[in-house]
């Protein structure tokens, strides 16, 4: 049993997960296209009014999306597989903002365009397994939703902090749970591949072997928050730290048109600032008023206000997960360099680390975006076939 003392940090650390996070600016990236989204200048509220006859929700919370026939895509899907050309899917990483990736492969099924292999970091190793071991899209937006309904209460199982505040064994259960059932990567419907850094030289590791559960855990290790997870010699963690995106590893499985979800919330190109510390407020006279003095907070009241001023500003979570966010959008570019589309889910700037209660809303988003992208893939498709 845990001693008192560690019991209360236990709970302290579990107020302050559940607590909410800042929302940091958004700045529309200045570099190359590949971080830019088709029809970036338009607000999520925009793309409902622009889509709303294509995608809706059921009365059964089923999202539907109906697209009309397109026949000069079907000719070009068509010329791909004669021509042995193959198409491989790189998810970037993110949180709850992965959950745009059910939105992305629904949008992707809607105009039958194939999935050959799939990459992915992080968030993006969770629905690629699922994906590529035969979930469907039905089921992965159940799994979404059953994380929304539930708050993610059922993810949490706390651990002596020593490597991290969570085990991460709970998140094993779930994808066993809703479709990996312990299968091995060679058991996979899609070839699939996972991305995790190892901690010790933060070389980059690329799981394609073994059990699939074990390998996402690995991928979705948030340094500081979840518990590394050792492999064979080494202590694997996220996989966003060295890779955001696998593109690169999507190429590698040997993928021909490559489609990549760029997740990152962050400018990469932000302003630097200029700050200059205030002067430090002047000693109260010796002389001062007795109105003065009235005025003046009692001693209690001065310490309340300090100890409350200790907690201003971002939190244990918010610290880490916006840190890694701001690395992740400096190796973005890079990681993006073997991408042939980049699509980047509307309505994320906004969603923080485990805002899973969002699920709607951010699987809406990777539909319209993957939508609004289809003539970028349909030209990028003819490029392909001219080589």
């Amino acid at each position: 049993m845990f001693k008192t003392p560690l019991k209360i940090i236990i709970m302290l650390v579990i107020v302050c997960f559940f607590s909410n996070f800042t929302c940091f600016l958004f700045g529309e990236s200045a570099g190359q296209d590949k971080t830019k989204n088709a029809g970036i200048d338009l607000t999520y509220a925009e793309m409902e009014v622009r889509f709303a006859d294509n995608v809706f929700i059921t009365k059964d919370n089923e999202f539907k999306v109906i697209v009309e026939k397109d026949l000069e895509l079907e000719k070009l899907i068509d010329d791909c597989k004669n021509k042995g050309l193959r198409f491989g899917l790189a998810l970037g990483g993110g949180s709850a903002r992965g959950l745009a990736h059910v939105g992305v492969l629904l949008a992707l099924e809607a105009y039958q365009i194939p999935i050959d292999l799939i990459a992915g970091t992080s968030i993006g190793s969770v629905i690629g397994s699922l994906y590529a071991s035969g979930a469907t899209i039905k089921e992965l937006e159940e799994a979404a939703l059953s994380i929304k309904k539930s708050k993610t209460l059922f993810m949490i199982d706390p651990t002596f902090p020593h490597s991290g505040l969570i085990g991460g064994d709970r998140i094993e259960k779930m994808l066993n749970k809703f479709a990996l059932k312990d299968k091995t990567f060679q058991e996979l419907d899609i070839p699939f591949a996972a991305v995790a850094t190892e901690i010790e030289n933060g070389a980059e590791v690329i799981l394609n072997e073994g059990k699939l559960t074990e390998a996402v855990r690995a991928s979705i290790s948030i340094p500081g928050i979840f518990t590394p997870v050792k492999h064979q010699e080494y202590y694997l963690v996220d996989g966003g730290l060295v890779n955001p995106v696998p593109a690169s590893v999507a190429k590698m499985m040997g993928a021909d048109i490559i489609i990549a979800v760029n997740l990152s919330k962050v400018n990469p190109y932000a302003p630097a600032l200029e700050l200059k510390m205030e002067d430090a407020q002047e000693e109260t006279s010796e002389t001062s008023s007795d109105e003065d003095q009235k005025d003046k907070p009692s001693i209690l009241k001065q310490q309340i206000i300090k100890v409350k001023s200790t907690f201003e500003g971002p939190n244990i979570f918010e610290v880490i997960d916006q840190s890694i966010d701001i690395m992740e959008a400096k190796i973005t570019e890079q990681s993006l360099e073997d991408a042939d589309i980049v699509i980047v889910p509307f309505g994320i700037k906004d969603i923080k680390i485990f805002d899973f209660d969002e699920a709607e809303s951010i699987i809406k988003g990777g539909i319209m975006a993957t939508l609004i992208n289809i003539p970028k893939i349909k030209d990028m498709i003819k490029e392909k076939l001219e080589e």
